[in-house]
């Protein structure tokens, strides 16, 4: 499974506590045609995800986005 791969990296004091919630998510959600790996370096998070086709990994891209921006506005408050 690997005809198509995307890294998302993003840069937070609290990646660390990013991470958790986005495994929960993560969790939640069965991906039935992507994997992916989180992986915390510091104050970078990083996102790998893998697909069999550019359909299904827009799609993954698009909810760790969503909840990349969910998760950031939620520390807003």
């Amino acid at each position: 499974m690997k005809d198509a791969h995307i890294e998302i990296f993003y840069i937070h004091e609290k990646a660390k506590d990013i991470e958790r919630l986005l495994r929960i998510e993560e969790d939640s959600s069965p991906f039935y045609k992507t994997k992916s790996k989180i992986i915390t370096e510091g104050n970078t998070l990083k996102i790998m995800i893998e697909s069999e086709d550019i359909p299904a990994l827009r799609g993954s891209f698009n909810t760790f986005m969503n909840w990349l921006m969910a998760i950031e506005e939620g520390m807003k408050l």
